[in-house]
């Protein structure tokens, strides 16, 4: 999830929370020069303040203060004050903004509270600061940081162990996260989840001891409530459902912490619960609305007590129920699902209707807002934005003040206008849920509703009533400024003439370059920015990579400015503090981007880089575990150094074991089809054959986890879902299945294979992504498949995701809320798809990252009919 501070820095694309404009709201002392013998920084929206000589330990006791945004200032001035006068090193956020941020309703719940951290230098200085700073703050509240003791009832102090430096390590699911010296010096994860913990090796000093023992005694009990499952969780609360104990009535339950969840206008999750308690109160006996049973208080969060409505939401039936998600070719269900999508969309404007008539609007209208019950009826959930449909005599008439993406407009944030555009929003998604893209593009109205009108059998007239809703008014700006758009056709068909179109894709990848900033080159996803900015997934390397291999590199456009890119990713990998390891997310792709582009010396000094990382508890996969790093050495020649990788795989395939990373990774790049690609690369490069059954047995591991929910076809099983996507689905597997089969005869995953290539025709995905989305199907049925309908449809749906920036074609991530340039999530992605697709596999060199040049030119064997040579 992003933060909302991520998606305030910029209207186009994610950014640094540090970005954000907050020049009319930075608290005083962040313009202070620092005191006499103290060195000033500022990285990530803190000022850092640390005293001249000052030692401070690598780990320990770090104290949090929180506060209101009344009380901010005081703060941030109260422990200024204090710390520099007893040299004790704190920092701060710089603004009001930023703490409003840190605070907002989808920020990350652990970091929520956090205004000041203050380092003691022992435990001695621990006492006394919290002491001292107890009576000087006495009566400020704040938000609970949930990560923390709080150090006094009520109180704005909060307490927690961990790292004083930066560190990373692995963590046991495989992921890279924050560190902590463990015992004997092992660094371990520092963890920073939403409760208070002690690592089990540390012995709280005498004074913090008693506070934890008081806290556990002082433990709330007698809930009266058994929560059976979380259905959400945001910084403002979570939703619960539950049953009460005394009666056995299953329920559910609204949570909301004080001082936290602030939505745009200030208000706290409380806030916003007792609102929503007003609404339920006066549209009670409604069948559109759940009944409200009770409002409770426990510890220091409060509760609302709602009926349980049975079903599921609108947001699931689609994602069940619509047929373009499915491979579907029978129109027969393609009708079915208009006619029953017309029917709850009835059913929804009546309930609106209803609300409209007590003098309500909703506010926010989406499809997990709606619950639809075992017998076709709909009721609305979630009332805390619901307002007065008109207001009160010399009151303002004021829309909600939060709202979801795409079901939203600017020009409609008041009255029952806001119910208007919501309900039109709601409609096509029903059909073409990719309404956030309205905002990036004012031609994807026409496209959206014109495409929803072909293909389904909507009423006539459909799209331009459609329209007629959610177009702006006549005088409202349009985006993208005066640059001209590019109109020059999208390619629908393989062999197509797209020279335009992506040329058009690599302009707006070079018209987002921020060469200047040393955080990121090319906007992308938010883990760019957690030591991720020379990535192949998300940062520079793997832009660059796709601008190489498609022969964008040499456009006119880039004439000036290429070898600058390359430079900037030969600084990033050399200023990299704590780097990954891995093929995607570390320095092993930097290393084989850097190779491909020429430069030989940086891309050596990179791989002696990795080879300074301990891989102990890396996880096993292509994407940041052993397997990818593994495919690079063997790359770089270092066959000896890639065996010994595939001798460690090799000991937990064959013993029944598992590598560190998440317990349910499967396909290519987290689970053991990245393995059996490295086996298989083994065995090309060494002719040794015992390899080969390796691969066999580790794809075998993840066709274990795969299912044939339709038709015969084969596709990844995730719960309730089935995954076809290049990441996790079944199209990562077959392009794995068939590097095998490039060396292996073996007829029976040959039709695997196949039966997977037949299950890639997934009209729409609701990501346009590379790794998890509509351009990894696009790319994988290239390579499976070569010309033909599927190439076609997914071709289409990418044009269905095309937007424009600055005149240029771009395409957004998963969520659909930023744009995106990088590899694995945007528009980078989606130019190697296209070129591969248009090119052919042949004609496309080695496009994939995945490494496909170290398998020989073998041509297939004669049961591998339809794989490419």
């Amino acid at each position: 999830m992003l933060a909302q501070g991520h998606l305030v820095a910029d209207p186009f694309f994610v950014d640094a929370l540090d970005r954000v404009d907050d020049s009319g709201q930075r608290f005083s002392r962040a313009g202070s020069p620092p005191p006499p013998g103290w060195r000033r920084t500022e990285r990530g929206g803190w000022v850092n303040l640390h005293r001249a000589g000052a030692q401070l330990p690598r780990q320990g006791w770090k104290i949090h203060a929180s506060a209101t945004a009344d009380s901010a200032e005081h703060v941030v001035d109260t422990v200024w004050e204090h710390c520099v006068r007893h040299g004790i090193c704190f920092k701060f956020l710089r603004s009001s903004l930023l703490f409003h941020q840190v605070n907002s309703k989808q920020a990350p719940r652990p970091a929520g509270g956090k205004l000041v951290t203050v380092y003691p230098a022992d435990d001695a200085e621990l006492e006394r600061t919290l002491t001292d700073l107890t009576e000087l703050l006495r009566g400020v509240e704040g938000p609970y940081v949930l990560s923390d003791l709080r150090w006094e009832d009520g109180g704005p102090l909060y307490v927690r162990y961990g790292g004083f430096d930066l560190a990373y390590c692995h963590a046991p699911d495989g992921s890279y996260v924050p560190a902590v010296e463990g015992p004997g010096g092992a660094l371990v994860p520092d963890v920073r989840g939403t409760s208070f913990r002690v690592p089990p090796w540390v012995e709280p000093p005498a004074f913090l001891a008693a506070r934890i023992e008081a806290s556990r005694a002082a433990a709330p009990g007698g809930f009266p409530y058994r929560v059976e499952k979380a259905l959400h969780f945001s910084n403002g609360g979570g939703v619960y459902r539950a049953v009460e104990k005394d009666t056995g009535r299953r329920v559910v339950l609204r949570e909301a912490r004080p001082h936290a969840g602030l939505d745009d206008r200030g208000a706290d999750a409380v806030t916003r619960l007792d609102h929503e308690q007003t609404m339920l109160e006066r549209l009670a006996g409604l069948a559109c609305v759940p009944r409200l049973h009770a409002r409770t208080r426990h510890w220091e969060h409060h509760f609302l007590v709602e009926e349980l409505i049975e079903g599921g939401t609108l947001a699931e039936a689609i994602g069940r129920r619509h047929p373009l998600f499915r491979d579907a070719t029978d129109e027969r269900e393609v009708a079915a699902y208009t006619e029953w999508a017309l029917d709850v969309l009835g059913r929804i404007e009546r309930a609106i209707a209803e609300l409209h008539a007590q003098g309500v609007v909703f506010g926010d209208l989406q499809p997990g807002n709606v619950m639809v019950r075992p017998d076709g009826s709909v009721c609305l959930v979630d009332f805390e934005t619901a307002f007065e449909a008109a207001p009160s005599e010399g009151g303002e008439d004021r829309g909600p003040a939060l709202g979801t993406p795409g079901f939203t407009a600017r020009w409609a944030r008041s009255g029952r206008a806001v119910d208007t555009y919501g309900l039109a929003a709601l409609t096509l998604a029903l059909f073409c849920p990719l309404t956030p893209l309205l905002r990036f593009d004012a031609g994807k109205l026409a496209q959206l509703t014109a495409w929803t009108e072909r293909r389904f059998p909507v009423p006539a007239g459909f799209a331009v009533r459609l329209r007629e809703r959610l177009a702006p008014p006549p005088d409202w700006p349009r985006t993208g400024g005066d640059t001209p758009a590019d109109d020059s056709p999208w390619p629908e068909e393989a062999g197509a003439d797209a020279d335009t179109a992506l040329d058009s894709l690599a302009e707006a990848i070079r018209l987002s370059a921020t060469p200047e900033r040393e955080d990121r080159l090319f906007p992308g996803d938010v883990r760019q920015f957690d030591n991720q900015g020379a990535s192949l997934a998300f940062g520079a390397a793997g832009v660059l990579h796709a601008l190489h291999v498609t022969g964008r590199s040499g456009h006119p456009a880039f004439a000036e400015h290429f070898e600058e890119y390359v430079d900037w990713l030969v600084r990033a990998a050399e200023r990299t503090r704590w780097p990954r390891p891995g093929l995607y997310d570390g320095l092993a792709g930097v290393a084989y981007v850097l190779d491909e582009l020429g430069r030989t010396e940086a891309a050596q000094e990179t791989l002696a880089r990795l080879g300074g990382l301990a891989l102990d508890g890396c996880g096993g996969g292509l994407f940041d575990g052993l397997a990818g790093v593994g495919l690079t050495r063997l790359h770089f020649g270092a066959t000896d150094a890639a065996e010994a990788l595939g001798e460690r795989l090799t000991r937990v395939l064959t013993g029944g074991g598992r590598l560190p990373g998440p317990p349910d990774a499967v396909g290519l790049t987290h689970g053991w089809s990245g393995p059996a690609l490295l086996f298989t690369r083994l065995h090309a490069a060494t002719a040794d054959e015992r390899w080969l059954p390796l691969a066999q047995t580790a794809l075998a591991r993840d066709l274990g986890r795969c299912g044939a929910p339709r038709k015969g076809r084969i596709l990844v099983r995730d719960g309730k879902r089935w995954l076809s996507t290049l990441d996790r689905g079944s199209a990562g597997i077959a392009l794995a299945l068939d590097a095998y089969l490039r060396c292996a005869d073996d007829p029976h995953y040959a039709a695997v294979r196949d039966r997977i290539r037949d299950g890639l025709g997934t009209e729409l995905l609701l990501s346009p992504g590379l790794l998890d989305g509509q351009a990894g199907l696009l790319h994988a049925s290239a390579h499976l498949t070569g010309p033909g309908s599927a190439l076609a449809a997914h071709l289409r749906s990418l044009g269905l995701h095309c937007v424009r920036f600055r005149g240029r074609r771009a395409f957004a991530m998963d969520g659909l809320l930023r744009l995106s340039m990088d590899l694995a999530t945007g528009t980078s992605g989606v130019l190697l798809a296209v070129h591969t697709a248009l090119a052919g596999p042949q004609g496309s060199g080695t496009p994939l990252p995945f490494l496909e040049a170290g398998v020989p030119a073998r041509p297939p064997l004669p049961h591998s009919a339809g794989a490419p040579a």
